[in-house]
């Protein structure tokens, strides 16, 4: 049985290869001859360095581009650098360009080209598959001059945009319930702090609610009635569930003022770690607390001891917020990831762009997320093997490779991440198999935690994650949310951190700043958009 499930596995794969197979020629889109091109990424902690990273190998072999690969952490800083002295990378990837910084960029500056000439059958066949058959998702990353400076992932829409998970076995251990408002989950993270106090735990921290200011807040967020959908909660553009309207959390007199006071009390109680404003090291702390047993809520069940012992959490609602929402997953096209500077020699952007097409479909999508197959010899490029695909009993696939099983990478996602750099695909190409032509054995989407139960009845809409002002629009808003947000987050950590005491003079001259520093303008702006969006 394994002997004929291992043939057709190689048959599967065999039919599939013809998704990425090149036209004449010795490279991929039938080039003979290989170019170079410098690319920025930006490189999560969890991830490997690119001199490690299959996928560089693999652009270099098979596509004929050999990229000189810049990694940051830190992808504001690096793009505004580059911005402004005018010394770019040819390609920008998974670098999250807004869609105000790519109508600055693009449309105003002209550091990022026009990418829509080259959609086309010919020389991106993939994704102009895609945009016949859904021309909304073309529009949708049209720019207000008419054209398109950058691309991203396709995926399913009815999903959400991150899941929440709790550790069920602790909420059995304390006798309590899944919490579904504010002051029931309060009462867990108490009680999960006091796990401390078990013997197996004598000198050791628990943190109940591990991770960073850019994503658990959000949580919290939604309980007061705001349905976000960014890392940036506090400062970008939300949909407010209680009128409808559009927002920004940090101006509501009323409401604001008592999230801040949950922050603070949160990370006063130790709830939230004392380093919740260092990002990646809170992100390495979630991972270690999780593996030890040492938290218990998360936005993903990685790295915890057992997944299944975790349950997707339950949208709060609150004194200020009757009704259980959270965001569904962006308008099922974002456009953030892929854009190609002025700077590039044009002799290179068709190439390029032939490149980023590959990703738009499925199969390639799949490989480009987990390196080649067992099979796939001929694309290891310095690989021990590649991953060979499983069916267990449940009738779905696991994943191994000859590298984890000499013990060089703790699990395959560890594989992906610090090998592959699995996340390429995550952030650019088709994440949903749109035709069901995948040859590649993969899992259908699987609702695991309960998220079916307790997410996905609550997903709503949230304002349009893409919003293209006109240039002059958009300039006057970089410029007040510039001056806005500085002194929003200034003053929000000096509030929760407890530097800054939240009396009612200090938060009335931080009401009265925000609107002397123009937040009504700029609130106008986002509505009168959104009015229009409404309206179709």
């Amino acid at each position: 049985m394994k002997k004929l499930l291992s043939l057709l596995l190689v048959l599967v794969l065999a039919l599939g290869c013809f998704s990425f197979a090149s036209a004449e020629g010795k490279y991929f889109g039938g080039y003979d001859e290989p170019i170079k091109a410098t690319i920025a990424v930006y490189q999560r902690s969890s991830q490997g360095d690119a001199a490690d990273i299959w996928w560089w190998d693999f652009c270099r072999e098979y596509f004929g581009i050999d990229f000189t690969v810049t990694q940051s952490n830190d992808s504001t800083t690096t793009k505004s650098t580059m911005f402004a002295s005018g010394d770019m990378v040819d390609v920008f990837y998974q670098f999250f360009m807004s869609s105000g910084l790519v109508v600055e960029q693009g449309v105003t500056n002209g550091n990022l080209i026009a990418l829509d000439e080259y959609i086309t059958p010919e020389i991106m066949p993939n994704l102009s598959r895609i945009y016949e058959a859904h021309p909304d998702y073309k529009t949708t990353i049209t720019a207000p001059d008419g054209h398109i400076y950058s691309l991203g992932v396709i995926q399913n829409a009815e999903s959400p945009l991150m899941t929440f998970y709790i550790n069920q076995r602790w909420l059995d251990e304390a006798g309590l319930a899944m919490p579904t408002t504010l002051d029931e989950f309060t009462e867990v993270m108490a009680a999960f702090k006091e796990r401390e106090k078990l013997p197996e735990n004598e000198g050791k921290t628990i943190v109940p609610l591990t991770g960073d200011l850019g994503n658990q807040p959000r949580f919290i967020a939604n309980a007061f009635g705001w349905i976000t959908d960014s890392a940036s909660y506090l400062t970008q553009i939300a949909l407010d569930d209680v009128d409808g309207q559009p927002c920004f959390i940090y101006a509501d007199e009323e409401r604001f003022p008592e999230f801040m006071k949950v922050m603070k009390d949160y990370i006063a109680k130790g709830y939230f770690s004392a380093d919740v404003f260092d990002d990646q090291y809170a992100g390495n702390q979630t991972a270690a607390q999780k593996a030890e047993d040492l938290t218990g809520f998360d936005q993903n069940t990685s790295n915890a001891i057992d997944p299944n012992e975790w349950t997707a959490a339950i949208p709060l609602t609150s004194a200020w917020n009757d009704t259980p929402a959270i965001a569904r997953s962006y308008n099922a096209i974002n456009c953030q990831s892929f854009n190609i500077s002025s700077t590039c020699d044009e002799s290179k952007v068709e190439r390029l762009m032939k490149w980023v097409d590959w990703l738009y479909d499925y199969d390639n999508y799949l490989m480009s997320h987990w390196g080649p197959s067992a099979e796939e010899t001929e694309y290891l490029y310095g690989l021990k093997s590649g991953y060979t695909a499983v069916k267990g009993e449940d009738g779905r696939y696991s994943y191994t490779c000859q590298e984890v099983q000499d013990g060089d990478y703790t699990s395959f996602g560890d594989y992906q991440n610090r090998r592959i750099q699995g996340i390429i695909g995550g952030y650019l190409g088709l994440n949903i198999d749109m035709w069901g032509e995948a040859k590649r054995p993969y899992n259908p989407t699987k609702w695991n935690n309960k998220v079916d139960e307790n997410v996905l009845p609550y997903l709503v809409a949230t304002y349009p994650n893409i919003v293209f002002f006109e240039a002059d629009v958009q300039e006057r808003v970089t410029e007040l949310r510039t001056d806005i947000n500085a002194y929003v987050m200034e003053n929000y950590v000096a509030f929760i951190s407890g530097e800054k005491e939240m009396t009612e003079e200090n938060l009335a001259e931080f009401f009265k700043t925000i609107h002397d520093l123009g937040y009504d303008e700029l609130l106008s702006y986002y509505i009168d958009y959104y009015t229009a969006y409404k309206a179709g």
